[in-house]
Order: structure tokens, then C-alpha cells, then sequence
């Protein structure tokens, strides 16, 4: 369907100012604030014929109109301009980003808190699985009589850890030498590539302290099974106090407890799909539970590889041309970002 030039102007303006008010928009005041050149008559009947087409909506306890689910889809779909940061915006954001970071799960944390900062809604930022990051050495820590710390450390500034049993009569030097030798083994290996199999072959090759061997192999299978997880980040989930649409307790209530529930969003954002940003508004979620709130979300690559997905959390009544523009600029920073950390 093909709105004319006067149906967008004046579905433009009741989307923006019913974003930034919460109220329902009158002709007149379309009239006052966007000098469109028309009598607010003819703003009216534009209205009633955007009504009787599902863009706008009328609450019954108003004569103004709000935008429908279908006049904000078709706002995004034909209309938006995204509203992209400035330069000297981007280059404070990475900084923000990149200070005194070396860890690819800081980066994502730190996404998240400076995105929802950046807006007046929650952010999402979903890792997943770190399997192109290399292994560069593996490290056993006696800690006690009896027990060590395996500790693998990525090219990817990610250090997993896990503490395990050994004999205790194992003395630091011979962990220093079982340290060297999976260092050799392993360095260089790409985490997705590290199998149970080539472990066994580890294993095969040094079975002299072998009760050891068993532990630290068994400590590494777990840490790559945890590294394979996807992992959600909710920041800003106190930003939707500010929303009208969830000043009831209860409705207030519901939604911070979807945040919480990190398994819906991976219900709703698991599609594989191109790396531009996609919006999902209210009813269009799957998720039954989600459907009173829009998301705005994009994937983040390094080596042609998703790694995850980072977006925005919001009330149907959302700023979908700021948040476009903000959830894109955060991905191209935090891919050059992550990508710096990994050389």
C-alpha cells in the first residue's frame, strides 16, 4: 500500500509527537507545530483516512489518534531515516569501548551499559560462542596441596579457568612441564576446532603423570563447552520506569521480568539473517510474552563469522530512527573493537 506525499507528512508527525508525548496527537496541534500548509479540516479527514487504512488508531477516551503497530511498520519499512551519530560521536565511543579493556566479554559488557546510556530503553547484547578466538597457553597454578588451576588464555583476551584435584604429591615443576606440553599442543588451535578427539591424542602422548592429565584434560572439555554458550547482557532495565506504557506495577513487573528471562530473547533473535538492522515491532515477536515491546537489533561479525547480536529494548512507542542509527554504529565499533583485540 502507497500513502501520498500528505498522508506521510501528517503520519510522520502523529508518530513523532506521539513518541515523545505519550498522548494521542489532534489535527490542530499538527497543524501548530509542523506547518504542513493545510486547515486542520484537511488534517482530520487525512487522519480519518489513515484510520479507515489501520495506520492510526483512535483510544476511545480521545479524539486525537495514535500510530497503529501497521503506521509504525510501514513508517520503518518506507519513510525512517535513521538518525547515524556524528563522527566525533563514534570516536568517543570507541574510546569509551576500547580504554583499558582486553577482554572480548568486557567489550560486550561495557556495549551494553554505554547503548542503553545512550538511550531512554534497555539494551541487549547477546555473545556467542568465542570459537574463532585461538588458544596461545595453557597454565596450571598449584593452589593447594592437591588442587591447581587450569587457566586457558585466548588471542581473544578472554581467560577461561577451571579448578581441578591432583595427586598430592604432584610438585610445581611437574606442572610446569604438563603446562609446557599443552601449551605446544594446543597454542594456535582455534577453540571451534579443539575436539574430544585431538584431547585424546594429548593424552596418548604423555601418560606419565597421567592422573593429572585426566583431570586437566577433563577441566579444558568443560571450559570449551562453557565457551560455546551463548550469553545474554540486559543493561538499563530501570530505564522502563520512564516509559507511561509501564507505570502499572504489574504491567511494570511483567516486563522486567521478561528481561530476566534470557531464553525468550534467544527464541526471538536466533534467525540467522543479513547483518543490517532489523526491527521487530510488538506483535511481530514471536514470543507471546515479548509482544508489548519493539526490539531493534543487529548481528556483530569478525572474519565473516556472527559472534552475536546487539540491539534495543523498548516500548512499541520507541524513537525506532534514533535507535536504527545507534544499534548500527555500536556494531561497526564494537566488530573494530573485538577485531583489534584478536590480532
Amino acid at each position: 500500500m502507497v500513502l501520498d506525499e500528505r498522508k506521510k507528512l501528517i503520519l510522520e508527525a502523529i508518530i513523532k509527537d506521539y513518541v515523545e508525548t505519550a498522548e494521542p496527537v489532534g489535527s490542530r496541534s499538527i497543524v501548530r507545530k509542523h506547518q504542513l500548509g493545510v486547515s486542520p479540516a484537511t488534517v482530520r479527514n487525512e487522519m480519518a483516512d489513515l484510520e479507515e487504512m489501520g495506520f492510526l488508531e483512535q483510544p476511545h477516551t480521545s479524539a486525537g489518534r495514535i500510530p497503529s503497530q501497521l503506521g509504525f511498520r510501514y513508517y520503518v519499512d518506507c519513510m525512517m531515516e535513521k538518525e547515524e551519530l556524528a563522527e566525533n560521536e563514534k570516536e568517543l565511543l570507541h574510546r569509551v569501548l576500547s580504554d583499558r579493556i582486553n577482554d572480548i566479554f568486557e567489550v560486550i559488557r561495557r556495549t551494553g551499559v554505554t547503548l542503553s546510556q545512550f538511550t531512554r530503553y534497555a539494551s541487549f547484547v547477546i555473545s556467542g560462542p568465542i570459537k574463532v578466538a585461538e588458544i596461545k597457553s595453557v597454565q596450571l597454578v598449584r593452589m593447594q596441596k592437591g588442587t591447581a588451576l587450569v587457566v586457558l588464555v585466548t588471542s581473544s583476551g578472554v581467560i577461561l579457568h577451571k579448578l581441578i584435584d591432583t595427586p598430592e604429591s604432584i610438585q610445581a615443576h611437574d606442572l610446569e612441564k604438563i603446562s609446557a606440553f599443552f601449551t605446544r599442543g594446543l597454542a594456535g588451535v582455534k577453540l571451534g576446532e579443539l575436539s574430544r578427539t585431538s584431547l585424546k591424542s594429548l593424552r596418548d602422548e604423555l601418560l606419565s603423570q597421567r592422573r593429572a592429565i585426566d583431570r586437566v584434560l577433563e577441566a579444558i572439555d568443560e571450559l570449551l563447552q562453557a565457551s560455546d554458550e551463548e550469553k545474554v547482557l540486559i543493561s538499563g532495565a530501570i530505564n522502563m520506569l520512564n516509559e507511561p506504557e509501564f507505570r502499572n506495577p504489574d504491567k511494570l513487573k511483567t516486563v522486567l521480568g521478561i528481561l530476566e528471562e534470557n531464553s525468550l530473547f534467544k527464541k526471538v533473535l536466533n534467525d540467522p539473517g543479513p547483518q543490517e538492522v532489523r526491527i521487530k515491532i510488538g506483535r511481530e515477536n514471536e514470543v507471546e510474552e515479548i509482544q508489548e515491546l519493539s526490539l531493534v537489533f543487529t548481528s556483530y561479525e569478525i572474519n565473516g563469522q556472527e559472534m552475536g547480536k546487539i540491539g534495543l529494548i523498548g516500548p512499541v512507542r520507541m524513537q525506532y530512527w534514533r535507535a536504527a542509527g545507534l544499534v548500527e554504529s555500536f556494531r561497526d565499533v564494537v566488530e573494530d573493537v573485538i577485531r583489534k583485540l584478536m590480532m
